[in-house]
């Protein structure tokens, strides 16, 4: 009768090396994913929707079981050197060949056995498994990086959509204001058809402007209630925000690009992962070396032989002799997997450091803009004032034209602002740096 064999095993577990802040992140994260999302506040401030950056989203919920898998490896390679329990129940009958017929000769059997060293394997193992940990803990920092970018780049949008309505309504009444008048004097007479035709023409061409501009004001808040992950919870009123970044001095580009080469979590994942086809390419070269294991048993025996014991405890060595080209096909395949991880390190620093020149070209181009637009503003609220004053004394004046512009150039301005905000929070990512809800907005 065929032996049955029951199994159980209980692995050594090692505490890995692990960033406890990541862990407790975790945690919570996974805790949050389970209740239900609460309301949006309403208005919504830049502050408000940054403190959303961390809740429950599918890029977070990948970047995180991308973390559980990694520490799963880990624990399978540490299980390794484990421990392990077996329990032999073999129930079996027999006739000698000494005659008397048949002879109950089952048994049972607990056997323990540990692998003491491979000599350096199952380390190498272990190593690339907590590499690999490391590695995705710094993609999930991006992926959180990233949500905040997305966040205040979706708000800013949004904030923008809604002036650029407030700029084309505008130009809209002034348009209509203007086609009523030529509408008036041509019932008078006093003007052509063609020019009451020009009139309504210009009219209603604003009157298209502003409506697709109403539109892209819905569509908007459409895609920031995606990077909120509320896609059933449209924002209503957003609070523009006074921003904390916008004189600051623009960072010296090779100071800039070292400090982002050493912290940057992009660069560093990668190096990690790096290290992690390292150290399974040592393990792999380790293949050929033996194991040294402990076993001991204990069995019960339902027939006694004089040859049998009880108990037995050994060591036994296992010394690979010929393995049929296994481990040069193993050791190939993690040597040419550690040249592709060497070469996309080597691609990430590179992008890193062109990253970081435009990031800084960026702020210098941003900062003249804002400086114009600003000026701009201040042109266009002087011009303003005249326009009312002339308007005052009843002489013919473009005073909603005047209107427009500004309301254009203050649109123009919060481009500008949101534009460098922008790229200031580009750059402290660049730099490994979470953008902090409290670091954005002056407190009011």
């Amino acid at each position: 009768m065929p032996a049955t064999h029951i199994s159980i095993e209980r692995p050594h577990r090692r505490i890995a090396r692990r960033s406890l802040a990541s862990a407790l992140l975790l945690c919570a994260m996974g805790v949050a994913a389970e209740q239900p999302s609460a309301p949006l506040p309403s208005p919504l401030t830049l502050g408000q929707a940054l403190a959303l950056a961390d809740e429950p989203h599918p890029e977070l919920d990948v970047a995180r079981a991308d973390i559980d898998r990694a520490r799963a490896r880990v624990q399978e390679q540490e299980s390794r050197q484990g421990t392990r329990a077996y329990l032999d129940l073999i129930p079996e009958w027999v006739n000698p060949s000494t005659g008397g017929g048949g002879t109950n000769d089952s048994r049972a059997r607990i056997l323990l056995s540990k692998q003491l060293t491979d000599f350096g394997r199952t380390r190498s193992l272990e190593s690339a498994a907590e590499d690999e940990v490391a590695g995705r803990e710094l993609a999930f920092l991006d992926a959180r990086q990233r949500r905040r970018l997305e966040i205040m780049a979706r708000f800013f949008d949004t904030l923008l959509a809604d002036l650029r309505y407030a700029v084309d309504n505008e130009e809209m009444a002034h348009r209509y204001v203007n086609y009523d008048k030529v509408r008036e004097r041509h019932a008078l007479g006093q003007v052509s058809e063609v020019e009451l035709l020009d009139y309504e023409n210009r009219y209603r061409e604003s009157l298209i402007t502003r409506t697709e501009s109403q539109k892209r004001q819905s569509s908007a808040r459409l895609r920031l209630a995606h990077a909120l992950n509320r896609p059933d919870q449209l924002p209503g009123e957003l609070i523009a925000p006074k921003l904390t970044v916008l004189d600051r001095e623009i960072p010296d580009y090779k100071a800039l690009s070292e400090d982002a080469r050493k912290v940057n979590p992009v660069v560093a994942a990668q190096r990690k992962d790096t290290d992690a086809a390292r150290a399974t390419l040592n393990a792999e070269r380790a293949r050929s070396r033996p194991t040294l294991n402990a076993e001991l048993e204990a069995a019960e025996y339902e027939r006694t032989l004089s040859g049998r014991n009880d108990f037995r405890a050994g060591l036994s060595l296992r010394v690979p002799l010929y393995q049929g080209g296994e481990v040069d096909a193993a050791v190939a395949r993690a040597a040419a997997d550690l040249s592709v991880r060497e070469a996309r390190l080597r691609k990430v620093e590179h992008d890193l450091q062109q990253t970081v020149l435009d990031a800084v070209q960026e702020l210098e181009t941003l900062k003249v803009r804002r400086e114009a637009a600003k000026q701009r503003v201040a042109f266009r609220d002087l011009y303003l004032d005249r326009a009312r004053a002339i308007y005052e004394m009843e002489v013919q004046t473009s005073l909603g034209d005047a209107m427009v512009r500004l309301t254009e150039a203050q649109w123009l301005a919060a481009q500008a602002d949101y534009q460098l905000a922008l790229a200031w929070a580009r750059i402290e990512a660049l730099t490994g740096k979470l953008v902090e809800p409290s670091t954005q907005e002056k407190k009011p």
